[in-house]
């Protein structure tokens, strides 16, 4: 057999290897992800650029099944029961285990809200929130995602990838528009974090707020997740900016040295 007749099988074998209804399913899971509000039928059709007749048993399926729920007005949106499926994959529910009772604290001696984040593609995800005891907060919503370079936390994710994958993300990064300035100024910033450890600037996103972030690292020393503590300043706050950012530090340190990282010093 020649060269060629191998490839044009290893091609035909690889077509046969299609399945169309997993792809639908998958496609729907995909869209649904995306879309802000609860849709129509149609609306979803229309989205994806099938008929309603090659999706509609498959929404069934996915209803059934607990991935989509269906509102009283029969539109329909995706429920939370991916976002409950990673977290029973081991690594995170480590992670979340781990981190919850120290982020509890830092909340208490900080008197301001935390969250945990972890790389998902372009974006961040929200893994674990915990509130304020304050009665004025800031808060995310868990499982909620954002463009990488929008967070403080994205920045510290990027900030300890390995350089060709760095590199390789901010590329791909810039390539979507979701920069959030030059690639220049994206690597001094990068740069700025590697030097001192952790960010400390002004939310792009909230106003009077400046986040503060720090890496989360396992026991290979990688880091997995960033702690973030969106500082929103008020007059029953009890903590000034400096002493949260310290109470960050320690808190970062202990989910890292509970993951069983070595000790890091900033």
């Amino acid at each position: 057999m020649s060269s060629t007749d191998m490839q044009t099988g290893d091609e035909g074998r690889k077509s046969e290897y299609r399945a169309p209804a997993a792809e639908k399913v998958l496609d729907i899971l995909e869209f649904m992800a995306s879309q802000p509000d609860s849709l129509t039928l149609t609306e979803i059709s229309t989205g994806l650029g099938r008929s309603i007749q090659e999706i509609y048993r498959i929404l069934l399926l996915l209803e059934k099944r607990g991935y989509l729920v269906r509102t009283r007005s029969d539109r329909i949106r995706l429920s939370l029961k991916l976002f409950e499926l990673a977290h029973m994959h081991p690594p995170v529910n480590r992670l979340i285990e781990r981190a919850l009772p120290i982020m509890r604290d830092l909340t208490v001696n900080s008197d301001q809200s935390c969250h945990l984040a972890v790389p998902d593609g372009l974006k961040v995800m929200i893994a674990l929130q915990v509130d304020s005891p304050l009665p004025m907060r800031y808060s995310v919503a868990l499982g909620s995602r954002f463009p990488t370079m929008e967070t403080s936390s994205g920045a510290v994710l990027v900030a300890w990838l390995p350089a060709p994958d760095r590199q390789a993300l901010l590329a791909r990064i810039v390539e979507a528009g979701e920069a959030y300035g030059s690639l220049l100024e994206i690597e001094t910033r990068i740069e700025a974090i590697r030097d001192c450890g952790y960010e400390m600037r002004e939310s792009l996103a909230v106003d009077a707020c400046t986040n503060i972030s720090l890496p989360i690292r396992d026991h290979t020393s990688a880091v997995i997740a960033a702690l973030t503590v969106p500082f929103l300043p008020q007059r029953q706050a009890r903590f000034d900016r400096q002493t949260v950012l310290q109470r960050t530090i320690e808190a970062a340190g202990r989910i890292s040295a509970a993951l069983g990282a070595p000790e890091q010093t900033l």
